[in-house]
């Protein structure tokens, strides 16, 4: 979605809102921890609807690597 071609209906119809300057005081954030938060890239469809969200900043990102558990790992008694 990034390059600007949908990733689900193929066409060249995708607008973003990264540039926007109020990203974060939207609401449109995944939270980190209790004090931080990640403001949110959309980027839109506009053929189909189909909505992709990204975190840019690379801190916030790395943050993320440190804090949060990796998703391919098994949590305790799990038994999926």
């Amino acid at each position: 979605m990034r390059n600007g071609i949908c990733t689900k209906c193929g066409r060249a119809t995708v607008y973003s809102g990264r540039d926007m300057p109020a990203k974060a005081s939207t609401g449109n954030t995944v939270p980190i921890d209790f004090q931080h938060s990640a403001a949110l890239d959309n980027y839109v469809c506009i053929g189909c609807g189909y909505v992709e969200r990204y975190i840019s900043d690379p801190q916030a990102l790395e943050r993320i690597g440190k804090q949060w558990r990796d998703a391919t790992r098994k949590r305790k008694n799990d038994a999926r």
